[in-house]
């Protein structure tokens, strides 16, 4: 049975589940070590760090950073990180201010494509959270322009799609170096991302991007991950091996009627948690 997540979202960005009550799933499903994981925030912590200890669940305090790479988008996971740590914290405060004005840009370009939805609407959606393209495609689903969340990344605002913007430039080595100053372990978060039918979207060459994140901070490496099969973990593993890196995973989870995984629905081997806590212990 899983007692390891590591990868999680709340209300703090795009989850749909608040702190508290994603801790209280995880409690359900016999979790006994949680990471929240939010994009480009840490708001979230405190509550759930609240919540576990009530429950006996070891809350690991994380974020997910949100970067690019020409032609491509990388996230960065950080786990320890300190949240109290005033530079990271107006820091990621300067790159959620990013993410609000590329979601308004969005819904501009939108309308001018004859898909007009609501700005309104799209920040009722992110709530206290960090606003992020997943409350854009929510809207497009609400207004009936997309079925899924798939369809609306693949048709209008993905990478490659007609309402894309592109987010304030921050690399994924601006983002190591972030959260090694905030005390914690970077960790490169799904290196290979499956689409709709299993295909490889947007892959990027690891081993030619690895050795500036290497000299950057990062400490790992997502192996466990929605999709993953055994070969893809292996190819992962073997890269890890190659350069060091410690190994982490988790579900991504965003809420139950989201289409990613359930909580916990991705197997992490509970020594991944040990030598990520090791790491970091060594770290100070």
């Amino acid at each position: 049975m899983n007692e390891v997540d590591l990868h999680t979202h709340t209300t703090a960005s795009d989850g749909v589940l608040s702190p508290a009550q994603l801790v209280a799933r995880a409690a359900h499903l016999a979790l006994k070590v949680l990471a929240i994981t939010d994009h480009d925030t840490t708001d979230g912590v405190t509550e759930a760090a609240e919540a576990a200890r009530e429950a006996g669940i070891e809350l690991i305090p994380g974020v997910e950073i949100n970067t690019d790479i020409p032609g491509n988008e990388v996230h960065v996971l950080g786990y320890y990180v300190d949240v109290a740590r005033q530079a990271f914290v107006e820091e990621l405060a300067r790159l959620r201010e990013g993410r609000l004005g590329r979601a308004r840009r969005m819904v501009e370009v939108l309308g001018k494509l004859g898909v007009p939805i609501s700005m309104q609407r799209v920040l009722q959606l992110a709530g206290e959270g960090s606003v992020g393209r997943p409350h854009v495609a929510q809207a497009l689903i609400e207004a009936g322009y997309v079925m899924s969340f798939n369809e609306a990344f693949d048709r209008y605002i993905g990478r490659n799609g007609p309402a894309y913007v592109p987010r304030m430039k921050f690399s994924p080595a601006e983002a190591c170096a972030l959260i090694r100053s905030a005390g914690g372990v970077p960790v490169l978060a799904h290196p290979v991302y499956f689409g709709p039918g299993g295909v490889i979207k947007a892959p990027f060459d690891l081993d030619m991007m690895l050795p500036d994140l290497l000299a950057a901070g990062l400490l790992g490496i997502e192996v466990y991950y929605p999709g993953y099969d055994a070969t893809t973990t292996e190819y992962l593993m073997n890269i890890a091996r190659r350069h060091g890196l410690l190994l982490s995973g988790g579900s991504d989870f965003h809420g139950i009627q989201v289409e990613h995984a359930d909580l916990g629905g991705v197997y992490v081997p509970m020594k991944v948690v040990r030598r990520l806590r090791a790491a970091w212990e060594g770290l100070h």
